[in-house]
């Protein structure tokens, strides 16, 4: 697709879309029938209009999640999660989306139900100043305290005026209380991962204003400036998403985490910023958006195969931050290329939204499982926050591709040992990271050990995408529950031993070579099979050679080991795309933009039948569980291309 017909698509939010959906009844009866949703409600502008539309029917969907029981304060006034069955202690995050709708719409259920949250978090309240994670919670977590300072500063900011003196001055009294709290206990020696003191930057400066503070406002100011220190070098990524923020692996790598880099801490810098007028804050976040925007695929799905908190991961973000949109959307200016990222991001959020909530993921409501509304609480803070904005420009439009559209060749992020790859209509991720999320009771193994993380081609889109080596519920109350049994859809090689996997994945001591030809990209792989939990293999294991063979029409992949083996590939297909079996060495997927077609030079099996699917929370996709067997000499070729 060229840059023409790349903006005509992308620009293609039209006023008459969001017309027709208002005209349908839009976000349901609180938006009109008889006093009919009227387009001057919206900001005007194809991305405004877009933007409003799907803020409005998150909001309606979680009105009908909204306690409505007076006599059960236990209840009223909080969102029953669908998926977790439980009143989420952020709920209050609403409160934002819910007033600038009640603003925008001159509705008093908007009114009415942003107030009665506002007194259910009563339930959640902690004598310093904080709010509880979830009511009752144990151990009880407090952090996401700043997200909930950020939606009452941003109300009382924008939307003071729709209180009467009384309460107001409560709310401010109330958000005084949280600031101090942040500001006593946000410090960077690992009290959190690093989201939160960023975000503490944007919280403590709105707040601190609001209150007219100035010592607030300081405060925050100090949060900002430090955080400019956690930005890499070559690569300019933001680390600190894992604990502790300082340690460096054997590798020299450091705690990166894609998706709350993008949803949570860029979006608060870039605010700060904005708010601030400081450009010595802004140049180094502009860069380093720009670093982070590589990894965006041309649908609008962030890779973060290789994240450290990809436990979290879904297609379009992570599960309870914040979202990108606002960072990239405000500061498109700046940079031509961040249009796009935004206006995909937005897109990738509104696909994958149903009944007004937003899934996990691309495939996890094809499973029949509910949604968290934390997904929708928290996406919808930063909608509404950037609606809200004075500099949000509604007429924002795509003038350049994002960068992974154009890209070609190879480029390395050595402080994470993830190289991009980029050939023709191909797209891969290959990661060697070796710093994972640890605990004396579990660990969390992100895209490692030399794997394919992630291969997309142009014309069918995500053919192989990484979860977890194993879905440990890292954190039990803002993770999915697994449907069925736990098959990672990271492709791998791994050897059964007694009942026990010993994979490539656990090796975070492979190594990677890059070679890179005219017609050509090949990396060479030499990774040891491991069992989960191995922390220094004897220097005598055997190790396992992998090779990756990008060319213009095709992936090749092949390994080499001297025991019994196996090649997993899970290749990412709905249930409604038909697999076929013409040959038993070849297997082929139909999918909608052609027909992908995996062929071995030895026989392929698919585990269940070709019929089968797995899915994994990690990051909502179906796929078909691919095995490959090896050759006498221990040899597996296979060539994945597009018809």
């Amino acid at each position: 697709m060229n840059a023409a017909d790349f903006s005509a698509t992308m620009n293609a939010l039209s006023r008459r879309n969001f017309l027709a959906w208002s005209a349908a009844g839009g976000a349901g009866w609180l938006l009109g029938r008889g006093g009919a949703a009227e387009p001057a409600m919206a900001p005007g502008g194809p991305f405004g209009n877009f933007a409003f539309e799907l803020l409005a029917d998150w909001c309606v969907a979680l009105l009908k999640l909204q306690g409505r029981d007076p006599s059960k304060p236990a209840e009223f006034g909080a969102f029953r999660c669908p998926a977790c069955g439980v009143l989420h202690g952020r709920c209050g995050e609403a409160t934002l989306p819910l007033l600038y709708l009640a603003q925008r719409t001159q509705r008093q259920a908007f009114l009415d139900a942003a107030l009665n949250v506002r007194t259910w978090l009563l339930n959640v309240e902690s004598p310093d100043g904080a709010w509880l994670q979830e009511p009752g919670g144990q151990p009880p977590w407090k952090g996401a305290t700043v997200f909930g300072a950020v939606a009452l500063a941003e109300s009382l900011h924008y939307y003071g005026t729709l209180l009467d003196t009384n309460l107001r001055e409560a709310w401010m009294n109330r958000l005084r209380k949280a600031l101090k709290f942040i500001s006593d206990n946000f410090h960077w020696n690992n009290y959190a991962n690093v989201h939160y003191p960023m975000t503490a930057a944007y919280a403590l400066a709105l707040g601190g204003r609001v209150l007219g503070d100035s010592i607030v406002v300081d405060r925050g100011r100090a949060f900002a400036v430090r955080a400019l220190e956690f930005i890499t070098q070559p690569s300019r990524l933001l680390y600190g998403e894992g604990k502790p923020h300082e340690w460096v692996s054997p590798k020299r790598c450091v705690p990166v985490d894609l998706a709350y880099n993008v949803e949570e801490s860029l979006p608060a810098l870039t605010l700060y910023g904005l708010l601030m007028r400081e450009e010595h804050i802004l140049k180094p976040v502009i860069g380093t958006l720009k670093a982070h925007a590589q990894f965006l695929l041309p649908d609008g799905g962030w890779d973060n195969s290789w994240g450290t908190r990809s436990y979290k991961w879904t297609w379009w973000g992570s599960r309870t931050s914040g979202g990108c949109v606002p960072a990239y959307a405000l500061l498109a200016k700046r940079a031509p290329e961040f249009a796009a990222v935004a206006i995909l991001n937005l897109k990738q959020w509104r696909a994958c939204t149903h009944e007004g909530l937003l899934y996990g993921g691309p495939h996890q409501r094809k499973q029949g499982l509910p949604p968290c509304a934390l997904h929708t609480l928290s996406h919808s803070r930063a909608l509404a926050s950037l609606l809200a904005h004075p500099q949000f420009d509604p007429h924002l439009m795509a003038t350049a591709l994002p960068p992974r559209a154009l890209a070609q060749g190879l480029k390395l992020f050595p402080e994470i040992q993830v190289w991009l790859a980029a050939l023709g209509q191909w797209r891969g991720t290959i990661s060697g990271y070796d710093w994972f999320n640890t605990s004396p009771q579990m660990a969390t193994v992100q895209a490692a050990g030399g794997t394919l993380g992630l291969l997309w081609h142009d014309q069918v889109g995500v053919v192989l995408c990484a979860s977890l080596a194993d879905y440990v519920l890292w954190e039990p109350g803002s993770m999915a529950k697994l449907k069925g049994p736990d098959f990672p859809l990271t492709p791998r090689v791994e050897q059964m031993t007694d009942g026990v996997r010993h994979t490539n994945l656990y090796d975070g001591g492979a190594t990677l070579n890059a070679l890179e030809g005219r017609s050509a990209i090949v990396f060479l792989v030499q990774a040891r099979l491991l069992k989960k939990g191995t922390d220094k293999p004897p220097a005598t294991t055997p190790k396992c050679k992998l090779e990756y063979h990008f060319t213009g029409d095709s992936v090749k992949i092949q390994t080499q080991y001297a025991g019994a083996y196996r090649l997993v590939l899970p290749l990412i297909a709905l249930q409604t795309e038909r697999a076929t079996q013409p040959a038993p060495s070849t297997i082929t997927v139909a999918r909608a933009g052609g027909t992908l077609q995996l062929e071995s030079h030895t026989p392929v099996t698919v585990e269940g039948g070709l019929d089968k699917r797995i899915f994994n929370p990690v990051p909502g996709f179906e796929a078909l569980p691919v095995y490959v067997t090896p050759d006498a000499d221990g040899r597996c070729s296979v060539t994945l291309r597009v018809l």
